[in-house]
């Protein structure tokens, strides 16, 4: 049996509940180096869900990434609005990214599905502790995940 490490959340609403809420806009923190440090998803009653990694040690020299989440009621000084999709502003499905690394099964990622299709995938980045975010940010900005997308497993997130 495969150990689990599970994304972040103190809260006893479901995590999922949370997620599908429509999202009027989104605010982003970037580091110096215009890495994502986290991801704040506001909704209309003005209150937000924020978005960052944690890393965990699986193995020697191995370590992933795992989301973390937490309700959120202002923005954090520095903090960069971005415009969202009008799609987003209805119900929205919602998956998560599990990848599995030395035996261990992380929950590395999310994806964000409009009634249109459209998607907003946020993921544990390449670089530890932060993000990467795809179908937000414009060039030059590159998406750069842990993992190769291919190498997730998509799970719906109820």
């Amino acid at each position: 049996m495969n150990d689990i490490l599970s994304f972040g959340w103190a809260d006893p609403t479901s995590l999922g509940l949370e997620l599908s809420k429509p999202i009027q806009r989104v605010s982003i923190e970037f580091e110096p180096h215009g890495k994502p440090a986290s991801l704040t998803l506001w909704r209309q009653d003005g209150t937000g869900l924020r978005l960052c990694s944690t890393m965990h040690d699986v193995a020697e020299r191995t370590e992933v990434g795992v989301l973390q989440f937490e309700r959120v009621s202002s923005a954090k000084e520095g903090e960069i609005a971005v415009e969202i999709a009008s799609e987003f502003r209805d119900k929205i499905a919602v998956s998560k990214l599990v990848v599995q690394e030395s035996g261990i099964i992380a929950e590395s990622g999310i994806v964000l599905t409009s009634s249109n299709d459209s998607e907003i995938v946020v993921v544990a980045a390449d670089f530890p502790y932060f993000l990467a975010i795809q179908g937000l940010l414009p060039e030059p900005y590159t998406f750069r995940p842990e993992y190769p997308l291919e190498r997730y497993s998509r799970v719906p997130l109820t």
